[in-house]
């Protein structure tokens, strides 16, 4: 679930760069030799803009990759490491201390981390920055911050405003087009009015409505949209009606221009944009559309008139849109946010806004639970998770309000697949046992809550934990419904597969099995139940009665369009065909559920899987590959602070095949191929696993044969080199099939073709031999 705007890969935004050549320069100079690099200066004066398209030219010099935290919507200092957690896509579920986590996770890796509006949290963020620094020696680190970090060795760049023209000495045209305060006008201007040109009649006027603004770009840019409906002498007579005068700078490192030019905005928005501007603060992160119509609307502005509005703030750039793979998303930069915030304050709304983004989170909690056909089950998680900074903001309002300790709750419960699918074991952890000592137990609430904690503390290896919490739950739930019962009894019987009481688990979660059966609204303790019970199975050597679980439950995860539950059935089904000793079926279906689970940030299936692909190429005599397999879920299970409690088989298999290994290969070749292997990364391995990554004269390198093509449109086409038809092809991947229809047609328009059949040769090509592919 990585390329998330805002969080994670840079930030796509709808305008370009302009100006600034010799700063992005300057950083980009630096970031060569100097491991912590802040961009300064005041509020609008284009901080963020510099960092992004300096790391944006440097971005081939860092193999592990540029991350971007947005750290705007982070008011809690004790939150900065989970924002960073989340940039780097990193699942830590182990006890570590969060920075401790993130240095280990850094540890051996080539990153450059922009950490962008540092200002609020500068303590913590120069805290954690130097951590990182002393324990990550290959990393790298960009802010941007009004003020300097103040670690050591770290290197500023001060941004001054955009350089100015007199406007009663323009020498010429040419000259004034490339001075970069006008020339960002003009590219602002265009993009309202795109056959807006410089002239000698109005380049007078240009110069010196840049000159007013004083050269800040962000009130160079919220001046130049008001083109679109005004002419320019119109705006110079709107400007001296303003305090353009003052200079110097006030409390909060904010040049007075751009108080004034956000002022100014303000005044010209139409009634219903002013009112939408005051509300979007109460969203500490992006938000879409559906979110602002859902929280924003009331009496006074209407639901079917926020989009107009809000459109009318971004046509204002007042709100910014950014580009993302599920549709565009919208943020609000600091200094507008802070304005817009305090008329919130000011009216006596927010806490009724709280709410309404608390009712509106709550709701898209439970859509994230009703999966079936033709929903994309990754798109849909994969969109909470990347909500999940307004997520959290609704978690806390919950813990802050006894009023809405039942509601927290009920919402913490139910987001029980971010927790156990989608890597967020600590955050649910968090959540859970804050909300559960701050309310009544014996509750219905209070049972689910407890239960989705037990089955956190049993993902993590908690085990002690999980065995009170269900102690717990016997003992002091009032509400004994059917559904509390037998998750408790599913729970109960997870603990019994783990800890290798294979005859235990059979039973209880045969019991469960039976009687939810296929027609249960509780798909989420069924079809893990189902996957529980195929591994105790398999584990007693009931093959066949293993197999037909397995099948059972993929059957059923086809029909409610569950590919997440799915892909641990592929997994099961591998093992199957390890135990009937068909290393290449085991290979099949192992890759089969890997190809699922790297959508999700289920870390501990990926490892699970790459573990048997190890065991499966060692029984296939590819003693190099399986050492290399081994290496890198052996850095998985330590990178992402897996326990490896319980699982006995699985722990017996393991040992097996490293033994297999170690016998076939000398002692100087398993120590290289383990090496490799780790040096691979999680995503690296899950590559290699995949094939999309070869190993050749010892060092293992990425196959470039699926360029230009994005990782799920190369599995669209290899499945349409497999001849499936696009429903067909929706089916396999449990998406809906226009979405395939689009991949399709982004593939043929990337590759230049116009048939399917092109496109089935071109994939079978790649796919067969990656040295011919890269000579095609």
């Amino acid at each position: 679930m990585s390329g998330r705007s805002g969080t994670g890969g840079l930030p796509v935004e709808s305008t370009g760069f302009v100006g600034r050549r010799k700063e992005v320069r300057q950083v980009r100079r630096l970031l060569q030799g100097s491991r912590l690099v802040t961009v300064t200066g005041v509020a609008g004066i284009g901080k963020s803009r510099v960092a992004v398209e300096a790391a944006s030219g440097v971005r081939r010099a860092f193999a592990d990759g540029v991350r971007f935290v947005e750290l705007a919507g982070v008011g809690d200092p004790g939150h900065l490491e989970e924002a960073v957690a989340q940039a780097l896509d990193m699942a830590d579920l182990s006890d570590r201390p969060d920075a401790e986590a993130l240095a280990d996770h850094l540890r051996d890796r080539q990153t450059l981390l922009i950490l962008d509006t540092c200002e609020h949290l500068v303590d913590a963020c120069a805290r954690l920055a130097q951590t990182l620094l002393e324990n990550s020696p290959r990393l790298r680190i960009l802010a941007t911050s009004r003020q300097s970090l103040g670690v050591p060795g770290e290197h500023i760049v001060a941004l001054a405003p955009m350089p100015l023209l007199d406007p009663h000495a323009v020498e010429s045209v040419a000259a004034l087009s490339r001075c970069d305060s006008v020339a960002l006008f003009l590219d602002r201007v265009r993009a309202v009015d795109p056959g807006y040109t410089l002239t000698g009649e109005n380049a007078r006027e240009v110069a010196e409505v840049c000159a007013r603004l004083d050269g800040i770009p962000l009130a160079i840019e919220l001046v130049a949209v008001r083109m679109r409906t005004l002419p320019l002498g119109r705006i110079l007579d709107l400007l001296d009606d303003g305090p353009w005068l003052l200079s110097g700078r006030t409390a909060g490192g904010r040049h007075p221009t751009v108080g004034a030019t956000v002022e100014w905005s303000h005044r010209l928005c139409t009634d219903d944009e002013r009112l939408l501007w005051s509300r979007l603060p109460v969203f500490v992160s992006a938000f879409d559309a559906a979110a602002a119509e859902s929280v924003c609307s009331d009496e006074a502005l209407p639901a079917e008139r926020v989009l107009p509005a809000l459109l009318g703030l971004v046509d204002k750039s007042i709100v910014i849109p950014v580009k993302r793979g599920d549709g565009t998303v919208y943020r609000l930069l600091d200094i507008i946010r802070e304005y817009g915030a305090a008329r919130l304050l000011e009216s006596g709304d927010r806490e009724r806004l709280r709410r309404r983004h608390l009712s509106h989170y709550v709701e898209s909690a439970r859509r994230g639970r009703r999966i079936g056909p033709g929903v994309d089950q990754v798109e849909r998680w994969g969109r909470i998770r990347r909500d999940w900074p307004n997520i959290r903001a609704a978690l806390d309002l919950c813990a802050e309000d006894p009023d809405e300790h039942e509601t927290g709750l009920n919402m913490a419960a139910t987001l029980w697949y971010l927790w156990i699918a989608c890597g967020m074991l600590r955050e649910g952890h968090h959540h859970l046992e804050r909300l559960l000592a701050r309310s009544r137990p014996g509750t219905e609430p209070w049972s689910w809550a407890t239960l989705v904690l037990a089955y956190i503390a049993i993902a993590r290896g908690h085990l002690d934990q999980a065995r009170l919490l269900l102690e717990r739950c016997r003992e002091q739930s009032s509400h004994d419904s059917d559904p509390v019962r037998l998750f408790l009894l599913k729970l109960s019987g997870t603990l019994a597969v783990i800890e290798g009481d294979l005859t235990g688990a059979e039973a209880r979660l045969g019991a469960v099995v039976e009687r939810l059966g296929p027609g249960t609204r509780l798909p989420g303790v069924l079809l893990p139940a189902m996957v529980e019970l195929g591994l105790s199975l398999i584990w007693r050597g009931e093959i066949a009665a293993s197999r037909e679980m397995f099948l059972r439950c993929r059957a059923l995860c086809e029909e409610r369009g569950d590919s997440w539950a799915r892909a641990y059935a592929d997994y099961g089904l591998g093992l199957v065909a390890q135990a009937e000793g068909d290393a290449a079926r085991a290979v099949a279906h192992a890759r089969d559920s890997l190809r699922v689970k790297r959508h999700f940030s289920d870390a501990m299936a990926i490892v699970f899987c790459l573990d048997l692909l190890a065991c499966a190429a060692a029984d296939q005599g590819d003693l190099a590959r399986a050492g290399r397999l081994l290496g890198a879920a052996h850095t998985g299970w330590r990178d992402r602070g897996l326990l490896r409690q319980g699982y006995p088989m699985m722990a017996r298999d393991g040992a097996r095949c490293v033994e297999l290994v170690r016998r076939g290969l000398s002692r100087r070749e398993f120590d290289q191929a383990a090496r490799e292997g780790t040096a691979l990364g999680l995503e690296g391995a899950i590559a290699y696993a995949l094939g999309e990554e070869t190993a050749e004269g010892g060092a293992v390198r990425r196959d470039s044969g699926r360029a230009p093509l994005t990782r799920r449109e190369w599995e669209v086409a290899e499945l349409v080199a497999e001849g499936m038809t696009n429903r067909q092809i929706a089916h396999r991947l449990m998406i809906v099939q226009r979405t395939v229809d689009s991949h399709v047609e982004h593939i043929l328009a990337k590759l230049g073709f116009s048939a399917r059949a092109q496109v089935a040769a071109w994939a079978t090509r790649r796919r067969g031999s990656p040295a011919a592919a890269e000579n095609t």
